[in-house]
């Protein structure tokens, strides 16, 4: 397992692509969250920019399902994907089974 910390700025771009292709997939009306979304198309990229290899499907959709809802009633300017990239950085932790704890 690596031990280097999670570089944000490698999160932040993650969740800026998949955001930016949420976004224009939703005006085709996709009936799914973000956190699904992101889960489902960029997995690969979340496992290799939070440097844990063993991160699910269902472990993703949960750390960004709580990041969005704390995202939705902050009261800060940061943009949204450094405010997430923050949050996740923060709550997730190098190994699957903190990961699991968070959950």
């Amino acid at each position: 397992m690596n031990t280097k910390p999670i570089r944000k700025t490698v999160v932040r771009k993650v969740l800026e692509d998949t955001g930016y292709a949420y976004t224009l997939t939703c005006e085709s009306h996709v009936n799914s969250d973000y956190a699904d979304f992101a889960s489902t198309q960029a997995l690969e990229s979340f496992k290799a920019a939070l440097k844990n290899p063993e991160l699910t499907y269902d472990d993703l959709c949960k750390i960004l399902r709580k990041a969005s809802n704390r995202a939705s009633s902050r009261q800060c300017k940061t943009p949204w994907s450094m405010f997430m990239a923050n949050y996740i950085s923060k709550h997730c932790n190098n190994n699957s089974s903190s990961v699991r704890q968070n959950k």
